[in-house]
């Protein structure tokens, strides 16, 4: 019987895994509000509200693995470098900033 409860508890946390795992229409407005929110530049405030999520959305993968998601976003051909972020539980949990390409 302990079996068994075990299986069900672990289906269960399954189905929520993969049921809040967020799209990637949802990690673009994050990285876009999350950018502009860092940025004290107008102009780049201004062109983020028009066109961030294009320009994210070119720059970005998606790796899904049903329970969680990598998204990785790659902007080192611009001078803005990468981030890592895991989105799991309708939240995303950046694993590194910004950082420069070499």
């Amino acid at each position: 019987m302990k079996r068994l409860g075990s299986i069900i508890l672990s289906i269960f946390i399954i189905f929520v895994l993969s049921a809040t795992n967020p799209e990637r229409s949802d990690y673009l407005d994050w990285i876009n509000h999350k950018t502009m929110d860092q940025s004290s530049n107008i102009l780049k405030k201004g062109i983020l509200s028009v066109a961030g999520k294009s320009i994210f959305d070119a720059g970005t993968t998606k790796s899904d693995y049903l329970v969680f998601s990598v998204y990785k976003t790659d902007f080192t051909d611009v001078g803005l470098g990468k981030v890592t972020t895991i989105g799991v539980f309708n939240q995303f949990i950046p694993l590194s900033s910004f950082e420069k390409g070499q």
